[in-house]
């Protein structure tokens, strides 16, 4: 049996999100087994956004066959992978790449990927994952061995198919975090919608209602009820949240970059707008709250049997 596992910075967001689906579709498999995630000690850093505790890190790459790493501008990254090539295990990577202009600090951010982390990849890395067109042809550009995997659902979610509430517009994320883009909501005419936004931060409007710490269960029971989720991200590597809202039959608008919109081609059930452009997207929620899911075709993109293939042909290599 190869023992695999999942290497990524506790926080959570899309890589947290991720690497759990990872776990939960090899924790059983017969020949290729994933170890518990575990949240290995860091050391923050304000130059390297933090490194990892040596010893814990190369114990639990010691007694693993397979180092899936995931991580982007940060050192930690950089070290999970040159300690498993030092030890000689099979190391495969999943940046979860944004544009460098999209970063925090562009101009570092791509100091520190061109002159630390590129060598890195190349050096040590047999695989690399993306999930996304951008990704795939950054990565191609310099390295040989690079398959795109559409990212993958967790299949226990239960559905109760409440009544939709024609009106209902759904949003999920950091409400005070710019790259999410609520701002476009504020736009809204009052009173024309029931909105309603999952995630901590302070609204600008007092007629939007919030959610703060719900439960999966609450959380899916808002997807099935809304008649829209809109997805405005300056920029969104997939996008978990539209995925789940398409499995519970609701349609969704998103900007023009957030790419789970490069495994959906002309799949029913979605529009996209660009990014910051209010008119757009003010007339394309009213087209698109009325549209159809084709929640075969989503299910047969984002099929986990299918996708399980894929990974186990990588970690077989």
């Amino acid at each position: 049996m190869k023992k695999i596992i999942f290497i990524r910075q506790a926080v959570p967001g899309g890589t947290d999100n991720y690497c759990k689906a990872l776990y939960q579709m090899f924790s059983q498999h017969e020949y290729y087994r994933a170890e518990q995630i575990e949240d290995y000690p860091i050391i923050p850093s304000r130059l390297f956004h933090y490194y990892y505790k040596k010893k814990p890190l190369k114990n639990a790459i010691k007694n693993a066959d397979i180092v899936h790493v995931n991580g982007y501008t940060a050192m930690g990254t950089v070290q999970a992978l040159w300690y498993a090539k030092r030890m000689k295990k099979k190391v495969i990577y999943t940046a979860h790449w944004h544009p460098f202009k999209f970063l925090r600090h562009p101009l570092f951010g791509k100091l520190f990927f061109t002159l630390i982390l590129k060598p890195t990849i190349k050096h040590c890395v047999k695989t690399v994952i993306t999930i996304n067109h951008d990704d795939t042809r950054f990565f191609q550009s310099f390295h040989k061995q690079v398959i795109q995997i559409p990212h993958w659902y967790k299949p226990e979610m239960q559905l109760r198919y409440p009544p939709k509430k024609q009106n209902m517009i759904l949003f999920v994320g950091r409400i005070n975090d710019p790259v999410k883009g609520i701002e476009h909501l504020y736009y809204l005419p009052k009173d024309a919608y029931e909105v309603h936004c999952v995630g901590k931060g302070n609204l600008k409007r007092k007629d939007f209602i919030q959610h703060i710490n719900i439960s999966n269960e609450e959380l899916n029971y808002l997807y099935e009820q809304a008649a829209l989720l809109v997805v405005p991200s300056k920029y969104e590597a997939f996008s978990y949240v539209a995925l789940e809202a398409l499995r519970c039959n609701t349609p969704v608008l998103m900007s023009q970059n957030v790419h789970i919109a490069d495994h959906l081609g002309t799949t029913k059930g979605y529009q996209v707008f660009k990014y910051g452009n209010i008119n757009e997207f003010l007339n394309k929620i009213n087209e698109t709250i009325q549209e159809k899911v084709d929640i075969r075709e989503i299910n047969e993109i984002f099929n986990p049997i299918t996708i399980k293939q894929k990974y186990i042909q990588i970690y077989s290599q």
